[in-house]
């Protein structure tokens, strides 16, 4: 399945924004920095952000807790995070109005053990640490950075930039996919179907490999190179 399309779109949108900011227009770069705890029962957490960096960090805390740092010019963006059942979504809109308005929002977030995490930036990193829920990660330009893996599927994306993850415990399924970056994934010692796919690049796998095995490794890369290596 080949989504550099749709990729390359959100690494549009995300250039614009980030573009726009250095330039200066707007008036001078305003920053805000906002702290509070979501205390309800979480299995799911969304993050959506036009352009900046999300950091998740997993720990034996109860509840969220998060920390948005939001930059702009012109009009002052509207951060949320509506909860709905079990899930909440962190997410931003930046104001459309007479002038020029850019805004980005980082996100740095502590969570409970077992939250299943969809994080998608249209330009900007998104980084890991330690995750035991499944992980499905976006970028439309820049790196996808992950270590203390225990969960058991993870599908991961960038149109733009390098992926790696590292895993302590045997996953189920892992797809990476990359536009133009290297995709390196780390597991532990054991047998793995893997499946690789460079179109410019090396590929380099270290462990067993057994397409009978229900444990699949899916790497793909337009221009980058694939490495499976022991953790």
């Amino acid at each position: 399945m080949n989504r550099y399309a749709v990729a390359g779109a959100v690494l549009g949108t995300g250039l614009i924004l980030a573009g726009c900011g250095v330039g200066g227009f707007g008036g001078p770069e305003k920053e805000d920095v906002a702290n509070y705890d979501i205390t309800e029962k979480i299995a799911q957490m969304q993050v959506e952000t036009g352009a900046g960096d999300i950091i998740i960090t997993e720990s034996d805390r109860k509840g969220i807790k998060v920390t948005e740092t939001i930059h702009w010019r012109g009009q002052k963006p509207k951060a949320e995070h509506p909860v709905n059942g079990d899930k909440v979504t962190l997410r931003y809109d930046c104001p459309h109005g007479i002038g020029v308005t850019t805004c980005s929002v980082d996100y740095r977030v502590e969570i409970p053990k077992g939250v299943a995490l969809t994080l998608n930036t249209g330009s900007g990193n998104i980084t890991l640490r330690a995750a035991s829920g499944g992980v499905t990660a976006n970028t439309g330009s820049g790196d996808i950075e992950a270590a203390g893996l225990t969960g058991k599927s993870a599908l991961v994306e960038t149109g733009s930039g390098n992926v790696q993850f590292k895993y302590t415990a045997i996953p189920d399924e892992v797809e990476v996919e990359t536009g133009s970056g290297d995709a390196t994934v780390y597991v532990p010692d054991g047998r793995y179907d893997v499946k690789l796919d460079v179109g410019s690049g090396s590929e380099k796998v270290e462990v067993a490999q057994d397409r009978s095995v229900p444990n699949k490794l899916t790497l793909t890369t337009g221009s980058g190179n694939a490495s499976v290596l022991k953790s």
